[in-house]
């Protein structure tokens, strides 16, 4: 979606038509795609101006390209080792704002109108050069230069012009003085003038456009309930988002439940934030509560990653799944925050789709097709009761600890949160080396991808709480945790008739699990049964008590018989689907996205 500014005005603009009455200039953002621009908190601006003063060295510029007073826009960019936004100002890139993994601070590449305002003023550093061209990768030597304010630390951005003013660029300080040409393009003119601006205000412009939204979305709402007739439930975070589908489905004037899922890692703000939303509302709130799960699973799956996400399940899916189907057995509707635009998977999801998690129950994303801007012009517009912690300089809200933050983030949390960072921070050290934890090395078990590694090298192999070997129809497993023996022997009816101590006259082969020095040996006909045994195995040593895997037996087959691992099989109405070790995160994390090694 396109995103204009209005010059009279200085604010943004989601629909030139429906202001045109306010508005006579507008000029198009131009924005990276995929374009879900956000505005930026004071504590952004403080960020954005301090990164510009770590940067180019000059509070008058930071004050010149990061205003308090008006509105400023982020837009996530892809590209850099860690966090970074485009920063629009009055309808303009100015920079880029990134955070430097090696510093562990911000930095400004300023661009366009940022270059054009730092030339013109001769403000930060800058420089003149005797060049007709700026080809990009080229080293301007410094006897080139004609005029300038050079850095004298190396590798900081220096604003570039050729001597007769037709082209700027952005370059980098390297050895020897020479002027290293990152970017460059047609000259642009200096930010225009200013004026005071404020996100109300912007709310205001763009009335008719959020209602509108709003209006679509509680229709599709209404529909969803009328054709599916199961109670409604709102999912909510403490997220901006959620906020949004929770307001919106209190105007469909359908009757609706809250759900929350404490994580035991949230915010402090966010609980504080839960009861205005309570009060506010006024609908009955489920709490499905993780307690202190993610600590006890940590000690078992080790840390999570991005590429080891057992975390998801254990508190989130878990105690979701058991919560809501306790209350709601025949099903329900969950309307949720979703939107296409935070990432590339959810851009593919659907409006309406079936539950993964709890059977008979239907999602509703009614904001799929909104941007972030949307989404806070409207809280703005309805002066919603938004969850504080975004004023800290979080554009995201949810486990703080999660793997999928970035640096930029983690930081963030160790100066907002320092009783659980350092909560985790001890819990990292357990199984990682200092720098590991400091680089964040611990967020991925597998390769490290390129933009962070060639930053850092992990020290040393991040060790799995299982490790597996895989030879033809046969497998070795080392787990740091013992099997219980009697639900081991339990599992094991899943694949056949078991005989002897652990030996399963199986439906597809013979399987056989034997001790074999510090690990098992599993010998089968065929691979695949060898790696659901495996698979059984290890759930017979590590459960992270989410009991997902009751919840998705089709037949009642699997049943907890006490807390930890002891479960039992009924194998006069178990089917051998597997289906539950497809929702175990110990067997599906541990055993089928390791990276077995052949012999």
């Amino acid at each position: 979606m396109a995103v204009y500014w209005c010059t009279d005005l200085n604010l943004p603009v989601l629909n030139p038509r429906k202001v045109a009455d306010e508005c006579s200039d507008f000029v198009e953002v131009k924005l990276t795609q995929p374009a879900d621009p956000r505005p930026a908190f004071p504590a952004d601006v403080e960020i954005t101006r301090q990164a510009v003063l770590n940067e180019l060295g000059n509070a008058e510029l930071a004050e010149e390209l990061i205003p308090l007073d008006e509105v400023v826009l982020l837009n996530k960019i892809p590209g850099y080792a860690d966090q970074a936004d485009e920063v629009v100002v009055r309808g303009k890139t100015v920079g880029h704002r990134f955070y430097d993994v090696l510093e562990r601070r911000w930095r400004f590449r300023p661009l366009y109108e940022g270059v054009a305002t730092m030339l013109a003023e001769r403000l930060g550093y800058w420089a003149v050069v005797d060049m007709a061209e700026l080809p990009e990768g080229y080293d301007i030597h410094p006897d080139r230069v004609v005029e300038g304010s050079l850095p004298e630390e190396k590798f900081r951005h220096v604003a570039i012009s050729t001597r007769d003013g037709r082209l700027h660029g952005v370059a980098k300080l390297f050895r020897g003085g020479r002027l290293h040409v990152v970017k460059s393009w047609r000259a642009k003119t200096p930010l225009p003038r200013g004026r005071p601006s404020t996100l109300r205000e912007a709310a205001e412009l763009n009335r008719e456009h959020i209602e509108e939204l709003a209006e679509e979305a509680i229709s599709f709402i209404r529909e969803v309930a009328e054709k599916y007739k199961k109670p409604l439930v709102v999912s909510y975070s403490g997220g901006k988002d959620s906020l949004v589908a929770l307001d919106l489905a209190a105007r469909s004037g359908l009757k609706f439940h809250i759900y929350f899922n404490d994580t035991g890692l949230e915010p402090p703000e966010t609980y504080e934030n839960l009861k205005a939303v309570r009060e506010r509302y006024g609908a009955e709130v489920i709490v499905g509560a993780a307690g202190d799960r993610f600590w006890r699973a940590m000690k078992l799956f080790g840390p999570p990653a991005r590429d080891y996400r057992w975390c998801c399940k254990v508190i989130k899916l878990g105690p979701t799944t058991e919560a809501l189907k306790a209350k709601f057995p025949q099903g329900h509707i969950s309307v949720v925050g979703q939107r296409g635009a935070e990432s590339f998977l959810r851009a593919k999801l659907p409006k309406i789709s079936q539950s993964k998690w709890v059977a008979g129950s239907v999602v509703a994303a009614p904001l799929q097709e909104w941007t972030a801007l949307e989404v806070w012009l409207y809280i703005f517009l309805h002066k919603l009761p938004y969850n504080p912690a975004y004023e800290r300089g979080f554009d995201r809200l949810g486990c703080v600890v999660c793997p999928a933050n970035e640096l930029a983030e983690l930081d963030n949390v160790k100066r907002s949160y320092p009783d659980i960072y350092e909560k985790m921070e001890a819990a990292l050290g357990e199984r990682f080396a200092e720098k590991e934890v400091e680089m964040g090395l611990w967020r991925w078990r597998g390769k490290i991808p390129g933009d962070m590694a060639r930053w850092v090298k992990r020290e040393k192999g991040a060790g799995l709480p299982v490790r597996l070997r895989v030879d033809g129809g046969g497998v070795e497993v080392e787990m740091d945790a013992e099997p219980d023996p009697a639900t081991l022997r339990h599992l094991l009816k899943m694949l056949g008739a078991v005989e002897g101590e652990y030996e399963v006259r199986g439906k597809r082969s013979a399987v056989k699990l034997e001790r074999r020095g510090s690990g098992w040996a599993i010998s089968a006909g065929d691979g695949k049964t060898a790696l659901d045994a495996a698979g059984l195995l290890v759930r017979s040593a590590i459960c992270g008590d989410c009991d997902l895997c009751v919840h998705w037996c089709p037949t009642g087959a699997l049943k907890r018989t006490g807390p930890g691992r002891r479960f039992e099989v009924d194998e006069n109405k178990c089917i051998g689907c597997l289906l539950c070790s497809a929702a175990c995160p110990a067997a599906q994390y541990l055993v089928y996205r390791n990276e077995a090694s052949p012999r």
